[in-house]
This record gives C-alpha cells, structure tokens and sequence, in this order.
C-alpha cells in the first residue's frame, strides 16, 4: 500500500516532511535536512514522554489508553499471553514511546518497516547498547506486528535514553501487512472527527 494513499491524521498531516513527502514523526533526529527515520532522538523523546505528547504527531494524548507498534516478539508474547487469559506487562524496557491510537494505526502502514514482514531497516544505531543492539541495516522485521494499546505507561528518563514500560493489554491488532488495519484507521478517524 503506497503512503499517500492512507487516511492521515490531521494532527499528523502538519508535521515536516521528507523530501519524499513521508511525515516524520516528533522523535525522529534530523541529520541537517535529512530525517533518520530507525532512530530516536533523546531529547525529542524525553519531551514526549514527561509532556505525554504522541511520539508521532507531536499533541497531548489524554489521559487513559495510549498505543504503540510491536514488532514480532513482543506480538507474539502478547498474543499468548492472551490466549491463556494471563495479563501481559512488558518487564523489560523499551525505547518506543507511545501515541495515539489514529496515529499508531497510520505509522504501522506507512513506516515501511512497520508494515511489512520482509521490511529491512535503513539505518544502525549509532552507539548499540542492549536496548537498540536491534537496530541494524539490513534487519528484518518479521512476522506478524501488531498495533497495541495499553491501559497506561510509565518512563525512565536517564542520561542517555528514555525507557518506557506499559501496563494493562486494553486492546490487540495484530497484523501480517499492516494495511489490515485500514478500516480501523478510517473508523478511528471518523470517530474523532465526530461522524
């Protein structure tokens, strides 16, 4: 599915562009004019999170559920989890912020990584430590992401990174090719936009 095809939120749609036309999310780092898109700036993200900004789009998410993308490990642990009816809180750390659940829907499709199991990631980190050891050029995403919300998180600033964890499955979306949640996206912005 091409990226300009899909619904964008309008709080998503005011964000800076890549020369590609790809909206770049509030923690992106920018290289002079040049979006890394697998990277995260600490800053950007330490904002977010002490603010409760989306990690997207940049806006207050207000308080109650806040989402965000998994890749194949976590989905499948979620799924499980699930499935035998046992509560899942991710005990080790992450350096993905949440967002809203518009927003999530929209960057799982749109973020050729997200989207695709067969999807390699352009970029390395630049200092890999245990936390981003995964972020690797040429990496593939795998099967089976999800999109998922949770009943809240909680955060870490420290020196270097910002650390999130988050409580309380509230809901689960997985997905093979992430344009399996096209008519959640239309359905959630409908939603917001009172219709």
């Amino acid at each position: 599915m091409r990226f300009d095809t899909v619904p964008m939120p309008p709080t998503v749609d005011s964000r800076p562009r890549d020369t590609r036309g790809y909206p770049v999310p509030a923690i992106t780092p920018w290289q002079g004019d040049e979006p890394q898109f697998a990277l995260t700036d600490y800053g950007r993200s330490a904002d977010c999170a002490r603010g409760r900004l989306c990690s997207v789009c940049n806006t207050l998410m207000p308080r109650g559920p806040v989402w965000r993308v998994v890749g194949a490990a976590e989905s499948d642990a979620i799924g499980a989890a699930l499935a035998a009816g046992r509560p899942y809180r991710n005990l080790a750390p992450t350096l993905e912020g949440p967002g809203h659940r518009a927003c999530m829907l929209y960057a799982s499709m749109v973020c050729p990584y997200l989207a695709r199991p067969n999807a390699r990631r352009g970029l390395s980190a630049d200092r890999p430590d245990e936390m981003t050891e995964h972020v690797v050029r040429g990496a593939v995403r795998g099967a089976m992401g999800a999109v998922v919300g949770f009943g809240d998180y909680e955060y870490a600033v420290t020196d270097s990174q910002v650390l999130f964890r988050f409580l309380d499955v509230v809901e689960f979306l997985p997905h093979d090719t992430a344009d399996a949640h096209l008519d959640e996206l239309k359905a959630e912005l409908d939603r917001l936009a009172g219709n």
